[in-house]
């Protein structure tokens, strides 16, 4: 546990580090805030003024949520491209848990930064009139959903040991969430063809399925996005496994 609370105080360190780009993502965060409320604004002209709401809050949550999440595919190619790598895979904690503990460490930070203006805003829009069980199934799925996201991005990781370069993966990696992670357009927007297929995959389990019950909790959706959320974690999990294991052995580190 001590090695954890050291890896988190890391994270933070790195989070702290880069003041410059905190204040940069704050300033990004409240403008495409801003751009957001009036573009939904002119979108549903004539709706509810409730509908309105809620899917503002529901983008600031996913904004949130964007912000929070880690790039941990990069972190491992920047080891990858750098040898770093070799120096961590002989530290007594697995790969994977340092960088899980220092990502939360540097999520921390930004939340304190950014994510704590992003949910102020959404409390507010809300008029902080939220059922606390609401925040319970909203707590638990983005838990959940951040380990989900960490899996995912540690098995992209992987295809550094192969490429020594994600960013053309990492493209369409963002791409795929942009249409199938619901974290730019609320779900229920989507044409039946993609919603349906987004029920499927596990992209929209890391974004949209927390807002759908930030808009509309019951305890049945919370039940079944979080069996769902555990399933792929542990596929993935044990994926990343198997392919980190072959990947090591054939790794060649460049520059010594």
């Amino acid at each position: 546990m001590r090695y954890r609370l050291m890896l988190i105080k890391i994270g933070i360190k790195k989070g702290l580090a880069s003041k410059y780009a905190l204040i940069f993502w704050l300033f990004s965060s409240l403008i495409s805030l801003t751009v957001q409320y009036f573009l939904w604004q002119a979108v549903l002209i004539g709706k509810p003024n409730g509908e309105f709401k809620q899917t503002i809050s529901y983008l600031v949550l996913m904004q949130l949520l964007t912000v929070l999440f880690p790039k941990t595919s990069y972190d491992v190619n920047d080891k990858v491209r750098s040898g770093d790598i070799a120096l961590d895979l002989l530290k007594p904690v697995a790969f994977a848990t340092q960088l899980l503990w220092e990502s939360i460490g540097y999520s921390v930070v930004k939340f304190a930064v950014i994510g704590t203006v992003d949910l102020l805003v959404c409390l507010w829009n809300l008029n902080f009139k939220i059922a606390l069980s609401t925040i319970l199934m909203v707590l638990v799925t983005a838990i959940l959903a951040y380990l989900l996201y960490f899996e995912l991005e540690l098995l992209l990781g992987t295809f550094s040991f192969y490429t020594y370069s994600i960013w053309g993966i990492s493209t369409f990696k963002e791409a795929i969430l942009l249409v199938l992670a619901g974290n730019i357009f609320p779900a229920n927007f989507y044409p039946a063809v993609i919603k349906k297929l987004a029920a499927y995959l596990p992209f929209q389990y890391s974004f949209g399925a927390v807002g759908m019950l930030a808009q509309k909790p019951s305890w049945s959706l919370f039940i079944q996005v979080v069996l769902i959320q555990l399933t792929y974690i542990a596929l993935f999990n044990v994926l990343f496994r198997f392919l980190f294991k072959r990947s090591v052995v054939s790794t060649v580190i460049q520059g010594g």
